[in-house]
This record gives structure tokens, sequence and C-alpha cells, in this order.
């Protein structure tokens, strides 16, 4: 089923004649879940409080967004690997783990230290997905995913029978979802650059919204 894995699921694709016979566990269940039906149509997601998915999802990835970290932490980081001469803080390596150093009291023995990686911490990912119709949700892990940290946009993901489905968010987990792979070159290029100002958008629209919430309150209160 590589002509599925590998192109834009919202495109018309040709899909030959096949007997289902000889098709593998995995293929067959490629096919099945393109089939299906899409996710609720013609309803707004959001009103969904709470129910399980019914079929086999077939969805492409279209962000990952690391929401364990902060906005702010996260552009740091692309800038740093985009051009390391501009990094804003001291990053240095200790075994394993990626040691942070954001503050030093100098006239302090101790150094306040930040680990950016504490052990055993799980790292949230919100992942922005569209169907085969274009219709846009959303997903949340609820356990460690490998595979989340190094996927590219473009991959294809199967939600499974049973996912628990809220207010417009999948909840996945290691035994309710199936990770594809696959790749769209055009959504790749310059990736790291898009993140950073989808961040940095996002970063302002939050800055924006919370000075006229701080206005309107001073507003009240006079």
């Amino acid at each position: 089923m590589s002509q599925i894995i590998s192109h834009d699921i919202t495109q018309p694709i040709h899909i030959p004649q096949i007997d289902g016979n000889r098709l593998s566990s995995r293929d067959s269940l490629v096919l099945r879940a393109f089939k299906n039906d899409v996710w609720l149509p013609n309803t707004t997601v959001a009103e969904q409080k709470h129910c399980l998915v019914s079929r086999e999802l077939l969805f492409q990835i279209l962000i990952v967004e690391d929401i364990s970290k902060s906005k702010l932490s996260q552009i740091e980081d692309i800038t740093a690997r985009l051009n390391p001469n501009n990094q804003r803080i001291d990053r240095l390596s200790s075994g394993r783990e990626k040691i942070v150093i954001n503050q030093v009291n100098v006239e302090s023995e101790e150094t306040n230290i930040e680990t950016s990686s504490p052990p055993n911490k799980k790292t949230v990912y919100r992942l922005t997905l569209q169907d085969k119709s274009g219709a846009i949700f959303f997903a949340l892990n609820v356990t460690n995913l490998p595979w989340l940290s190094v996927c590219m946009l473009g991959s294809k993901l199967i939600i499974s029978m049973g996912t628990q489905f809220i207010r417009g968010v999948f909840l996945l987990n290691d035994t309710n979802c199936i990770f594809l792979g696959g790749v769209n070159q055009t959504w790749n290029e310059n990736r790291e650059l898009k993140l950073q100002d989808y961040l940095e958008s996002k970063l302002q629209r939050e800055s924006e919204s919370q000075l006229s919430s701080n206005t309107k309150k001073r507003k009240a209160t006079q």
C-alpha cells in the first residue's frame, strides 16, 4: 500500500485492483483504514465530549508540537540548532542528559541548573492530523511513543477502534495506534524554520490575548 503511505491522502490516489487474499495483514489494515468513512463528518467535533473510535481511521501528520516544553524554550532550541553561534545560553553535555544552565549565582558555590530532559519524564506531543476529506483533528500521546520524536511531516498514522476521542482530540497510547511512516518532501523543506515561525506566531497571539485580557480587567475595576 505504498501508494497510500507515500502520497497526500487528500488528493486522488489510484489503487490497483488487488486480490485481498494476497495482501499482508498490514496492507489489508492500511487499505481498510483508507477506505473507511472519515471520522464524524459534518459534525462539530468540539461538541463530542467523549466517545470511542468505532473503526480504523487513517490520517496524515501535519504538525508535531512538543507541548511539554515552553514555546520560548523550543524557539531557543531551534535557533541554537540553526545557528550555534547565536545561542543565548550555554549548553553543555553531561553523559546522556543534556544540561541547560540558565542561571548562575556568582556569590554562591551552587549553580541553579535546569535539565532540559529530566530522566523518565514523558514528553507530550500535540499532533495536527488530517483525514482524506481534508478535515483537521488533534491527538495527544498519553504514553511515550518513540516514533513521535522522529516522524516526518506527511507520515501516515492509523488510529484503532476503541481509541478515546474527547472534544476533538484523540488520546494515543502504544496499543491504539500504528505509525506507518511516509514523508511529504515539500512539507519537510525548511521544517525547523517553519516550526520556529509557527511557534513565534502562537507566542505572539498568546501575548496579545493576555494583554487584551489584562486591559479589560483594568477597565472593569476602574
